[in-house]
């Protein structure tokens, strides 16, 4: 039924204003297209029980409380990045998540706000490049943490020698890497993240699903159309493709470094369509 589609009830959350998107009900609609079953207020009951079984200190110094999230979920509860299968789409689905235990960045670290945040921690989302942290706001300063890691502190010169890794010598820590993402900012990346990770796969349907998703947070997105269109054409499916690569085509600039691909691409679906 309509009601039940969670693309559908995806859009209606995801149009609201951004301090309204409730974020983590909203990540349970990407896990719940891939299960249709999934109880999203049982989910996030869950949530709500593993963070009334956190301990805070008395002091309520930010040290402190860090320090009592971290014993508690990744001592206690066991929590970990999953190094073994970093790819595995499991690893983006928060249900997946809170039963096995493991997780990439991005999830874990949304578990720990999540938890952080019903104790009415001063704590959100980093979209730093290349591994999502979470920031705790002390009020006269920030901390920054490695959900991945154990809840690791890190200061500025660690982000900085973790961007050279994995961007190259000549990187450069900008202000901007370390600054609080939004909950459509966290949204899309996860949804980028299991795109990736399905296109691997070759899962078309579910890198489309991914897209459809995407799209309904960003209609505007050039990319998604284009990613769209690419993906239609590894299905053969000419036209819809050709569709994508001429709204793509209307709403990027000439300067844009995939054109030609796109270009390319339509050249070859006239060749197999004559």
């Amino acid at each position: 039924m309509v009601q039940n589609d969670p693309i559908r009830v995806w859009a209606r959350l995801v149009g609201h204003k951004d301090d309204e998107i409730d974020l983590a009900e909203a990540a349970l609609l990407i896990a719940q297209t891939e299960y249709p079953n999934l109880d999203i207020g049982a989910e996030l009951a869950r949530l709500d029980q593993l963070a009334a079984r956190v301990c805070l200190p008395e002091d309520g110094s930010p040290l402190s409380n860090i320090e009592a999230l971290n014993e508690f979920l990744f001592e206690k509860e066991k929590f970990a990045g999953n190094e073994e299968e970093y790819d595995d789409p499991r690893n983006s689905y928060l249900n997946d998540v809170l039963d096995r235990r493991q997780g990439i960045p991005i999830t874990l670290s949304l578990i720990y706000t999540e938890v952080g945040q019903r104790h009415g921690l001063p704590v959100l989302g980093v979209g730093f490049p290349g591994h999502f942290l979470v920031k705790y706001l002390t009020g006269t300063s920030e901390i920054l943490i490695d959900a991945y890691n154990r809840g690791a502190i890190l200061s500025s010169e660690n982000c900085e020698e973790r961007l050279k890794q994995h961007f190259g010598l000549e990187a450069k820590l900008k202000p901007q890497f370390l600054a609080g993402s939004t909950r459509n900012q966290i949204l899309t990346r996860m949804l980028s993240n299991l795109k990736g990770s399905y296109f691997r796969r070759q899962n078309f349907p579910k890198v489309l699903t991914m897209i459809e998703l995407s799209l309904a947070v960003d209609p505007g997105s050039s990319q998604d159309v284009r990613d769209r269109g690419m993906v239609y054409f590894a299905m053969r499916r000419y036209g819809a493709a050709m569709a994508d690569f001429e709204a793509y085509l209307k709403i990027s600039s000439r300067e844009d470094p995939h054109v030609p691909e796109v270009l390319q691409a339509i050249h070859r679906i006239r060749a197999l369509m004559n």
